[in-house]
């Protein structure tokens, strides 16, 4: 695999990686995304909710879960209160739902400047990577100068590109987040 290739793939995971960060942070409407982090101990082991319980979307602000096996609805509950989502969960009958109230004015405040945080250190994740194959690449002693030139320009495009990105993904969210 060549640098260019491989430095691309790395910056497309680190993309990948924030738009999944984003996914857990609510603005408006519930998504199951949002359960993604809570971890749930029961057999034994501690495990994703995802794998004990499917989820469901009720409305824009209530989401069901319901457990694969009936007896793991305590430790779920547990679960779902350690990890402190900001919700209500109420059991009904075989399902537990979770009431997501919309967010106060400090709150969605709180939410934006999280989400700029996981932006920043994207970006930064970024310029690792750039600076780790510009290294690479001066270290090739394969390349001549005008090719090393030509790929230290590539991979600072690769660079901006991803970076313009991550600044599109996070001012749409902050917009999802400032319109509930």
């Amino acid at each position: 695999m060549d640098i260019k290739q491989e430095c691309m793939e790395k910056m497309d995971k680190t993309i990948n990686s924030f738009k999944e960060t984003l996914g857990t942070i609510r603005a408006g409407r519930v998504s199951p995304t949002l359960l993604d982090k809570v971890l749930v101990t029961c057999y034994g082991e501690s495990m994703p909710l995802k794998h004990v319980a499917s989820i469901t979307v009720l409305s824009p602000t209530d989401l069901g879960v319901k457990p694969f096996d009936p007896s793991t609805q305590r430790d779920i509950l547990s679960g779902i209160n350690k990890a402190d989502l900001g919700c209500n969960p109420v059991v009904n009958g075989g399902t537990i739902m979770l009431k997501f109230p919309a967010p106060s004015e400090d709150r969605r405040k709180d939410l934006i400047k999280q989400c700029k945080k996981y932006g920043e250190d994207s970006k930064v994740a970024l310029r690792n990577i750039r600076k780790d194959f510009n290294n690479k690449v001066k270290k090739d002693e394969n390349l001549s100068e005008d090719m090393q030139h030509d790929v230290l320009d590539e991979i600072q495009k690769a660079t901006d590109k991803h970076t313009k990105i991550v600044d599109e993904l996070l001012a749409k969210k902050i917009e999802e987040i400032e319109t509930i």
